[in-house]
């Protein structure tokens, strides 16, 4: 047989075990995903009305067999889709709920000065007792706006929080009393970002409409300004595209309520009311918006809550580091409802 007969017959065979190797990769991905599309049960959506007239809207991924319900709250300008990549890893450990925020997202905004954290706290509630059955053990998962979401729930409603919620995650938040508003700047800059920031917000105010109209005149929703405050090392753009587009999505009126009250909160005390349940704390060591020695004082406030400091994440920690994320979670309800074992899956 030639030599060149032989280099075609060997390059026929490297040809069809690729072939083949892909073929049999190709059918374990299509079996990986129907099976994981059996395991996620169908999203169900309703809609939550607060005694204020504000309609949340909700998602539900039920289980037929929940060893809990894990409620998501997410952060300031974002919605229920920045918890997509927790969502699949999570899906089949229980019940999962996500919510838009008042004024965030698909759920309506009520009054200018109804856009505080008490209410938030209030909507929290709300969410629970409409979504959640009686007897289920539940745990709270909350982004920046969201963990402090959480707190005045704790706060504002004690006795719900005591007969219901197991665990609580305070992700990249703040319990207020510390100044959050620097972004990282050094000096005299960073002492100088909060009353810039305040007179931008409250600029951005008068002129709602045509902002809402023209989403891009959004101060800092455009992506280098994003990826700066928001990201630390390695942010995907992809990542930072999205967080952008919801940002720039969320009404003026809603960025700039939140904005003030922010200014002002303080739920420090209502820690208090989490200290007998399963808390995880973490944070990115490079966050802008709510930097480490926020997560620091909550982690001391919990002496028995689990502290965790991601390197070189910033403050979108779910996109930034979700494997972490996910194994974290998982871990916080396998201690707060140590009833079965969890089947969430570590995501990408």
């Amino acid at each position: 047989m030639s030599k060149g007969r032989k280099a075609a017959l060997a390059g026929l065979a490297l040809g069809l075990a690729i072939g083949t190797a892909r073929r049999v990769q190709g059918r374990r991905t299509q079996a990986r995903k129907a099976a994981q599309a059996l395991d996620r049960a169908p999203v169900r959506r309703t809609t939550v009305m607060t005694e204020d007239g504000v309609r949340l809207a909700v998602e539900i991924d039920d289980h037929p067999e929940p060893r809990c319900a894990v409620v998501f709250a997410h952060g300031w300008l974002m919605n229920r889709h920045c918890w997509q990549l927790q969502r699949e890893a999570l899906a089949g450990l229980g019940t999962l709920i996500l919510y838009d925020q008042r004024g965030h997202g698909d759920s309506t905004a009520g009054a200018l000065d109804a856009c505080t954290i008490d209410r938030l706290g209030d909507d929290l509630a709300a969410v629970i007792e409409a979504s959640v059955p009686e007897g289920l053990p539940v745990v709270l998962v909350g982004h920046s706006m969201g963990g402090v979401t959480i707190m005045a729930l704790a706060e504002r409603h004690p006795a719900l929080v005591e007969s219901r919620v197991a665990g609580a995650a305070l992700l990249s938040t703040s319990s207020g009393g510390l100044d959050a508003s620097t972004f990282g700047l050094p000096g005299p800059l960073g002492r100088l970002a909060p009353r810039v920031a305040t007179s931008m917000f409250e600029n951005m105010l008068t002129r709602a409409a045509v902002i809402d109209g023209r989403p891009r005149l959004k101060g800092w929703t455009n992506s280098p300004v994003t990826r700066y405050v928001a990201f630390g090392r390695g942010a995907s753009r992809r990542h930072i595209r999205l967080v952008n587009a919801m940002a720039s999505a969320t009404p003026t009126e809603v960025m700039v309520g939140f904005f003030r009250d922010f200014r002002v909160h303080d739920k420090f005390a209502a820690l208090k009311a989490l200290r007998r349940i399963e808390t995880l704390v973490m944070v990115g060591e490079r966050d802008r918006l709510t930097p480490l020695v926020h997560s620091r004082r909550i982690a001391e406030a919990l002496p028995n809550a689990r502290f965790v400091r991601i390197p070189d994440a910033g403050h979108m920690i779910g996109f930034e580091r979700p494997r972490l994320v996910h194994r974290e979670l998982t871990g916080l309800i396998e201690r707060a409802v140590p009833s079965r074992p969890v089947r969430g899956r570590s995501g990408a």
